[in-house]
């Protein structure tokens, strides 16, 4: 059996971008074994020689460390997402929020960011802070690096507390205080750019208009005049027009059905397969296109 190709332009192929968007929702609670991967939540603390008793290493420390020189070293902002407006720096204790990339994707989608603890709610205000209020009004008490999924709130000092808040966690315009079996509801959509291809197969009226290449389903021979009558039992008859059932007259056109479309390289090799949701007939009176698209 033969093959018959058609090759493709480079103008036949597109590439269209286009953003799309996954929504999180997750619940912590300190001190449980069962919090989910996807987010760690951190502590870290400054190192004050005058009221620290437990020296280097400590992960609070070598933490605050980190976050200092990571993020507030003579590196922009503008760096890692963050607009102009963002006011927060960190004081003496931080909470860290860190989410995995295989989740957020390219960037956590501005504007998407929550934290609940109790009845008290943040959200950021797509230019990087982290805002304690449900009015758009409230004070900063965080910042968020979109493109890193990295969420740094300011930490409670425990002592500054109420019994009750010491108990339950607070999460109030000073920051944050997570008590233990303190539960947090952490919401945020992903973002990703996703990648639409596509190609155009335009097939002329005089191309592709036999649908078997293979002798054996042509072994019948129709008069170019008189009559024909007869049931359709050939496999190549299933692909033509009604027509072929019984014929008087001149001899009719072939007309295939579209099935399949194979994508090769110069190789001829097959590399891609797309099927329409139905049989397209072809025509022989105008030219058909067919687009073909998939995501990447």
């Amino acid at each position: 059996m033969s093959s018959i190709f058609k090759s493709l332009k480079p103008s036949d192929y597109t590439v269209t971008p286009f953003p799309a968007y996954y929504q999180y929702q997750y619940t912590y609670v300190s001190g449980s074994q069962s919090n989910s991967t996807d987010i760690d939540v951190l502590y870290g603390e400054k190192f004050i020689t005058s009221s620290n008793t437990t020296r280097y290493p400590n992960p609070t420390y070598d933490l605050f460390s980190s976050v200092i020189q990571t993020f507030y070293s003579a590196i922009p902002y503008t760096a890692y997402g963050i607009k102009s407006g963002s006011s927060f720096i960190p004081q003496d204790r931080i909470q860290v929020f860190s989410i995995t990339q295989d989740v957020y994707g390219e960037k956590v989608l501005p504007g998407s960011f929550t934290l609940t603890l109790n009845t008290s709610k943040s959200y950021d205000d797509a230019k990087g802070n982290l805002i304690v209020s449900s009015s758009g009004t409230g004070s900063v008490a965080g910042i968020i690096f979109y493109d890193k999924g990295v969420v740094i709130v300011q930490s409670v000092a425990y002592g500054s507390l109420t019994a009750g808040q010491q108990t339950t966690g607070v999460l109030d315009n000073r920051g944050i205080y997570i008590a233990s079996g303190s539960s947090i509801e952490i919401n945020f959509s992903s973002s990703i750019t996703l990648y639409e291809n596509s190609y155009k197969v335009k097939l002329e009226p005089t191309e592709f208009l036999y649908g078997f290449n293979n002798p054996s389903a042509n072994n019948v021979i129709i008069p170019e005049s008189g009559s024909f009558s007869g049931s359709v039992t050939r496999p190549k008859d299933l692909m033509v027009t009604t027509s072929m059932a019984s014929f008087s007259g001149s001899r009719p056109v072939l007309l295939p059905y579209v099935t399949t479309i194979g994508f090769y390289n110069d190789n001829n090799e097959l590399l891609m397969v797309a099927k329409p949701s139905v049989p397209i007939q072809r025509t022989t009176d105008i030219a058909q296109t067919f687009i073909v698209r998939y995501d990447t």
